[in-house]
């Protein structure tokens, strides 16, 4: 149970940050799609999507922590360093974070820029939004009210499909960076033959992802007030 605080953490924030990321810079690109900006910017993300999480990881910890070593390689915190409540010790957890979750969220952005560009673009080419445009309102309200909101209801609902895949790439990525969570215990069941800790990290994580999933498809009706549970 001590590897699960590590890895709720770093998914956490990381899949709430691509997500929000992604999903604002990808309706700009897509509401704004023939600027040269947002044609680099789809481009870019076409690149660097299709990377492996353990490729890109490789790529970080090389690139950041030995060519030029402004990171640790791995780890949670420093050797020696006591855990405790406190600036010193929490400033090493994010230092140690940082290029795992970095691994995770650039290829999460991209991947939720290119769907969210996708929603933004096939929902400005809608009727209504070409009534609104000649009926004289203004751009932001067309853009804020009747385009970026409406995009965000299928981009909720990815959200809740894709929380397997970047799940599995956070253990991978924690095996890289031999980060002290779930994914770096699994690896470590697998090579001792701990049968009954690997299906225990197994069934606990199809609880969470499951448990996560539920919570998404809850609070959907917040985003999309035509949705009602009874």
């Amino acid at each position: 149970m001590d590897s699960l605080p590590w890895t709720a953490g770093l998914l956490l924030t990381t899949t709430i940050l691509s997500w929000l990321v992604g999903s604002i810079i990808g309706a700009l690109a897509g509401y704004f799609k023939n600027k040269a900006w947002a044609q680099t910017l789809d481009n870019i993300a076409m690149v660097v999507r299709p990377i492996p999480y353990y490729i890109f990881a490789l790529l970080l910890l090389i690139v950041f922590a030995y060519l030029i070593p402004i990171f640790p390689s791995a780890g949670g915190y420093s050797v020696g360093r006591q855990i405790g409540f406190n600036w010193a010790f929490i400033s090493d957890v994010l230092v140690h974070s940082f290029l795992p979750a970095i691994s995770l969220m650039v290829l999460g952005i991209a991947a939720n820029i290119q769907t969210m560009k996708l929603i933004v673009s096939n929902i400005v080419a809608e009727d209504y939004v070409m009534y609104a445009k000649a009926g004289g309102l203004k751009e932001s309200k067309i853009a804020f009210k009747y385009v970026f909101r409406n995009g965000l209801l299928p981009q909720v609902t990815n959200l809740a499909l894709s929380l397997g895949q970047i799940f599995g790439g956070a253990l991978i990525t924690e095996i890289v960076f031999a980060y002290p969570g779930i994914g770096t215990l699994l690896y470590g069941a697998i090579n001792s033959n701990d049968y009954n800790l690997i299906i225990g990290v197994v069934s606990l994580s199809v609880i969470g992802i499951a448990s996560a999933t539920l919570i998404i498809d809850l609070i959907y009706p917040l985003f999309d007030p035509r949705v009602r549970y009874r």
